[in-house]
């Protein structure tokens, strides 16, 4: 029994309850209506992200008894870059429309549009031939080595933007007077920071190995996510602490 999968797996399920709360929680955010579309697009990111940890889930939970099959691991994979890049679709646009007060769909659909047919071309060109299990996680194995300028745009697309806009979003901390405005931009920006740095960057397996290293690094992964439910709807004692209020959901229809 592989007990660093059985981790992953365990952690990846429960990050699933906490990205599609989030989803449906912010979905529920009473908002104006040229608002209501951003909003939503949000709401995508996170959608997003709980359905690639279900597939993470499933995989792990697999390899916790037996090497996942290669067709099963290839074919999550590539629907695993689908979801990716439409939830990364998702925050970036909702963002930039915080930032600017504009939508730019149009943009920002062709960039990741670009970005996904990249990821595709970089997992088909590395001539995917068997699996592997890393710290409770399941990956393929390639035999060819993708380098250059596609491969290079690939990954830029991929990390770049997820980083660049949480940090424009925060100079609105500076511009904003209301205490409420100033608590979320900060918290929002930051705790997407801390999200994609954390993933990006494999905390768990530098502050620990086998599986303590997986259970911190999954922890730290959730914890970064409900700091953005936070932001929206602070605990009472932050919000007696700083004067602040929570956002308001829609009425539920009767």
């Amino acid at each position: 029994m592989n007990d660093d999968a059985a981790a992953v797996a365990i952690a990846s399920f429960l990050e699933v309850g906490v990205y599609f709360y989030l989803a449906w929680r912010l979905a529920r955010r009473n908002v104006s209506p040229d608002a209501r579309v951003p909003a939503m697009q949000f709401s995508i990111f996170w959608a997003g992200l709980g359905g690639s940890a279900i597939l993470s889930g499933i995989l792990s939970l697999i390899a916790t008894f037996r090497l996942p099959p290669f067709d099963l691991v290839l074919s999550f994979l590539y629907l695993e870059v689908l979801l990716i890049s439409a939830a990364l679709w998702g925050l970036i646009c909702y963002l930039v429309y915080l930032y600017s007060g504009r939508d730019r769909i149009v943009p920002i659909s062709a960039m990741y549009a670009v970005m996904y047919g990249l990821l595709i071309y970089y997992i088909t060109a590395g001539r995917a031939d068997g699996v592997t299990v890393t710290l409770g996680s399941v990956t393929p194995t390639y035999s060819v080595t993708v380098a250059g300028p596609l491969a290079i745009a690939a990954v830029l697309l991929l990390v770049l933007p997820e980083l660049v806009a949480p940090l424009a979003y925060f100079r609105l901390f500076f511009r904003a007077q209301d205490r409420t405005v100033r608590y979320r931009i900060a918290v929002v920006s930051w705790g997407l920071i801390a999200y994609f740095l954390a993933d990006f960057f494999a905390v768990g397996s530098r502050v620990g190995h086998g599986l303590v290293g997986v259970a911190i690094g999954q922890l730290v992964i959730i914890l970064a996510a409900l700091v953005v439910l936070f932001a929206y709807y602070p605990p009472r004692a932050i919000r007696e602490r700083f004067g602040i209020s929570a956002i308001a959901e829609a009425p539920t229809p009767e």
